[in-house]
């Protein structure tokens, strides 16, 4: 009897560890291959095309990161067309424009997936090199 009570013990502590290793597995996924990482020469051309873009401003002591739900008195946009064409893997993507960065939402969660910075409004060492 003791011997069956123990079979069973292990038997669903062995199935209760493997789902939820294929939880973890499944949850991982989809923020994996829904949108991949842009380059620093993508972000760079994101940054570049929604230069011109009007900002935003975040939430009052709101500091939005990669995994955050994007706060609801921001509205996020879709990518213009001429950014699709020259980040395809942006195309997806929803944005929303501040000051300092630009956020890239997933639209399927409203989870930000990645920040840019926007070399436009933090400035850029080029020009200060050799000072």
């Amino acid at each position: 009897m003791n011997r069956l009570l123990y079979s069973s013990a292990l038997l669903v502590v062995v199935l209760a560890s493997t789902a939820a290793t294929a939880q973890n597995t499944n949850d991982a996924t989809p923020s994996n291959n829904a949108h991949g990482t842009l380059n620093p020469a993508q972000q760079h051309m994101v940054s570049n095309s929604l230069s011109s873009t009007p900002s935003q401003s975040a939430p009052s002591g709101a500091q939005p990161q990669v995994g955050d739900k994007v706060p609801e008195s921001m509205s996020a946009q879709s990518m213009p067309h001429d950014v699709a064409d020259q980040v395809p893997e942006a195309k997806e993507l929803l944005f929303v424009k501040l000051p300092d960065r630009i956020l890239l939402i997933d639209p399927d969660t409203k989870l930000i997936s990645e920040i840019v910075t926007d070399p436009a409004t933090t400035g850029s060492t080029a020009g200060n090199q050799g000072r």
